[in-house]
């Protein structure tokens, strides 16, 4: 059964790629009509994605993000969609018709995962992945996406992280980028230790960044060590950080620069690396924008 979006709820434009890549596969094994109608999609959503889209997969997701999936061909948005009256879904607007028909796409791929040979590792476990980041599990008994456990998705904690960068003009702010986008793209082809290294290298150029930034202009006594671990206490004694976020610094510094943790599936410590990193990166840069308007000498 599909069930309504809540506030266009949208999966990241990489998830979307993910179902369309799946979907594709599929379709050259499978009848895609049967596979779809057996999974709970409506008749005029099959007759749509087959005779004006021939199962062109990544036009049919971006016309229904767009809300054109649901209009004749060469419509206007005055003409009447295809979606019959006395379907429930004619209450929705197109838009927010789509979110629902690519999430309830995103559970029928996930679900469809065991028909795809064992060897495509890229289709087989992008979409998992690329799912958790965007918050999301699988109801495989209803076919349906579910909110993981928790708040946090790393999707919103990567666009937060993003915008405070581009905001915050911190130093190498390119780089920070840069790592902030190969942490999650490394993570998604499973590469879990590379994904884990990011992260790490994430955080070590937000601390020297700040903490040159720091020294350059705020005209503290207190000389600019070489290493990362005493960036995070230079930071400390110069009134950027308090003793309790330095012990939390260091502690999830030394967590990352661990390596392995027996017990914890490396996937596992790529995953949580990857949301620590996010999320101590917004705390340094919340700070490091206020920081830098008090001349790198106190807060507001």
């Amino acid at each position: 059964m599909i069930t309504p979006a809540h506030d266009r709820e949208v999966l990241s434009q990489r998830t979307v790629v993910q179902v369309k890549k799946v979907l594709e596969a599929l379709s050259t094994r499978k009848d895609m009509r049967d596979h779809l109608y057996e999974n709970d999609l409506p008749a005029w959503f099959i007759r749509q994605a087959n005779q004006r889209y021939a199962w062109n997969w990544l036009e049919a997701l971006m016309d229904l993000r767009n809300g054109q999936f649901f209009y004749p061909p060469h419509s206007h948005d005055e003409v009447d969609t295809i979606v019959p009256d006395d379907d429930a879904f004619s209450r929705l607007p197109p838009k927010d018709l789509g979110e629902v028909l690519i999430r309830k796409l995103a559970a029928v791929a996930f679900v469809s995962l065991h028909e795809i040979p064992a060897a495509s590792f890229g289709l087989t476990e992008s979409l998992p992945r690329s799912l958790q980041l965007d918050g999301y599990d699988v109801d495989e008994i209803n076919v349906r996406l579910v909110p993981l456990e928790g708040p946090v998705s790393a999707k919103q904690e990567e666009g937060h992280l993003t915008r405070l960068v581009i905001a915050s003009g911190v130093p190498a702010s390119d780089v920070v980028l840069k790592h902030i986008e190969d942490a999650s793209a490394l993570y998604m082809d499973g590469k879990d230790h590379a994904s884990l290294n990011e992260s790490r290298n994430l955080i070590q150029s937000l601390v020297d960044g700040i903490s040159t930034e720091t020294n350059t202009h705020g005209k503290h006594s207190i000389g600019l060590p070489g290493n990362t671990k005493d960036r995070i206490e230079y930071l400390t004694k110069v009134g950027f950080l308090v003793p309790d976020e330095e012990a939390a610094f260091k502690s999830s510094w030394g967590s990352l620069s661990a390596g392995s943790h027996p017990g914890v599936p490396e996937r596992e410590q790529a995953r949580i690396g990857l949301v620590l990193a996010l999320e101590l990166g917004q705390l340094l840069l919340i700070k490091f924008i206020d920081w830098k308007t008090n001349a790198y000498r106190g807060f507001s």
